[in-house]
């Protein structure tokens, strides 16, 4: 064999080995075959930010939720779960404060719960603003008020301690790769 031969055989022995990794993964993502991120939770995309009536939140990241009308099991168990989110972030819990929102004062005063960690607060704007989350979800408000995460709330007390260890752990990812808050 010449040495030309050598030479070109080498070159398109090169042109593939770069080639061959660029079209497999061109042909994976086109295929949707490859779902990015790890998070635990359900990604908004793009995130609902909030507009200045969250100006009123407390400072930092919130782990938020919608107050029912009654708070029964389902509620309970997410406010359970909330408070021990709180407890469970450890260091970063002056970062993280849960929001519990309601539409007006009468629901704050029928609202009876056992989460002492728990803040309440009236805002019927911003439970406008997040009129396109699910019902009876909890989700992630950052310090910039975008609201980025949510997660489903379960009946089942254990479903729904399944479901903090979730919340937990995305907020642990968020809390040690965020600057802010």
């Amino acid at each position: 064999m010449s040495s030309l031969n050598r030479s070109r055989r080498a070159i398109i022995i090169v042109f593939v080995a770069f080639i061959i990794p660029v079209l497999a993964a061109w042909l994976i993502l086109s295929q949707d075959w490859y779902e990015a991120g790890t998070n635990k939770g359900t990604l908004l995309q793009p995130p609902i930010t909030l507009n200045q009536e969250a100006d009123q939140l407390p400072e930092g990241w919130q782990i938020g939720y919608i107050a029912p009308q009654n708070c029964e099991a389902i509620c309970e168990n997410t406010l359970y779960v909330m408070n021990q989110v709180d407890v469970a972030i450890g260091k970063d819990t002056e970062r993280l404060t849960p929001v519990v929102l309601h539409q007006s004062e009468a629901e704050k005063t029928n609202f009876n719960h056992s989460a002492p960690h728990i803040t309440q607060m009236i805002t019927p704007q911003l439970i406008e603003q997040l009129s396109e989350l699910p019902d009876n979800t909890v989700f992630i408000i950052d310090p910039m008020h975008n609201v980025m995460l949510y997660y489903p709330t379960h009946l089942d007390k254990e479903q729904m301690i399944a479901e903090g260890k979730n919340v937990l752990a995305d907020l642990r990812k968020l809390l040690k790769l965020s600057r802010i808050g």
